[in-house]
């Protein structure tokens, strides 16, 4: 009895952690992973977008001391023209940009969803250009639309018709960038649909075609309502990418002729990079990051109704 009594009731048994308990973490130890992360969006993102918003406050350059001049950078951006070109550039870049992008991602995605031969080598294919910097990008537009021995205007010649100034026309040129925006990241927005569309249960397809649905019927009741959140994705990655577009405009073009294809990343960087109005620019910057988040902000709701409904 004395022996039962007293099983399991020694030091050694108190001592001793339940069978299957887990670690006790001190409190302080998500701190420790979340730190170095913390640390870092801190010092690269936040206390540079604070700086950011404190400069458009002030009238600096090079040459003379911050002036405090409140609102002022914005009611000079609404008095200059070249703002309001790049504004309309923008605008005209990113729905033009967004219509092809969305249209030809959609048709490549279910063109590789498809029983075609090659597929991986198919989606490599349309994969490759967004590997390449936008530098290269624009090289290789360069040379296809070169005025002398651009690989376009050859082909033109070959077929007795006049070379044309593809990137000396205003019309013509905002036309090419786009092209060759869209081409060089159709394929990556091409591969998220596709991964949605292979997201879809084939018994939905099987029960749609035991329905007597057609094709285009089962595309526009069954494939792309299950397919809005990808679309969404893409609506959203797209129309942001398509505002920051910078380095293959400035190296295809340079924002001409004239100011046809200056978009806003550019006119910050003419700000403060050639007119040295650090200032203006960070008030353009500012400006741009509100336009983002309200247009970010609406197409997560319209995705969140989408899913909804």
């Amino acid at each position: 009895m004395s022996v039962l009594a007293t099983r399991g009731t020694g030091p050694d048994r108190r001592a001793r952690p339940a069978a299957g308990r887990r670690h006790a973490w001190p409190w302080y130890a998500p701190l420790l992973f979340l730190g170095p992360n913390v640390l870092v969006f801190g010092v690269f993102i936040i206390i540079p977008a604070l700086y950011n918003f404190y400069l458009s406050l002030f009238r600096v350059t090079l040459a003379t001391p911050p002036v405090y001049v409140g609102l002022g950078n914005f009611a000079e951006m609404g008095r200059d023209d070249v703002f309001w070109s790049a504004s309309r550039n923008t605008a005209v870049f990113v729905v033009g940009d967004m219509v092809f992008t969305m249209f030809f991602a959609l048709a490549i995605a279910l063109l590789l969803n498809g029983p075609i031969r090659a597929r991986g080598f198919f989606r490599g294919i349309f994969f490759y250009p967004f590997l390449l910097s936008p530098v290269i990008v624009a090289e290789i537009w360069r040379w296809v639309l070169n005025t002398q021995y651009g690989l376009l205007n050859a082909f033109l010649r070959m077929i007795h018709l006049p070379i044309q100034p593809w990137l000396l026309r205003p019309n013509y040129a905002m036309d090419w960038v786009i092209i060759s925006n869209v081409w060089a990241t159709v394929g990556f927005f091409a591969l998220i649909l596709l991964a949605g569309l292979q997201a879809i249960q084939p018994a939905l397809y099987e029960a749609a075609e035991v329905d007597g649905a057609s094709r285009w019927n089962t595309l526009l009741f069954v494939t792309l309502p299950l397919l809005t959140p990808s679309l969404v994705v893409v609506f959203i990655l797209g129309t942001i990418r398509a505002f920051q577009a910078f380095e293959y405009i400035y190296v295809l073009t340079g924002g001409g002729p004239g100011f046809s294809t200056l978009m806003i990343v550019q006119y910050i960087y003419r700000a403060a990079f050639q007119q040295t109005e650090f200032g203006l620019a960070a008030a353009a910057s500012l400006l741009l990051v509100i336009v983002l988040g309200i247009l970010t902000g609406l197409q997560y709701l319209m995705g969140r109704l989408g899913e909804a409904i």
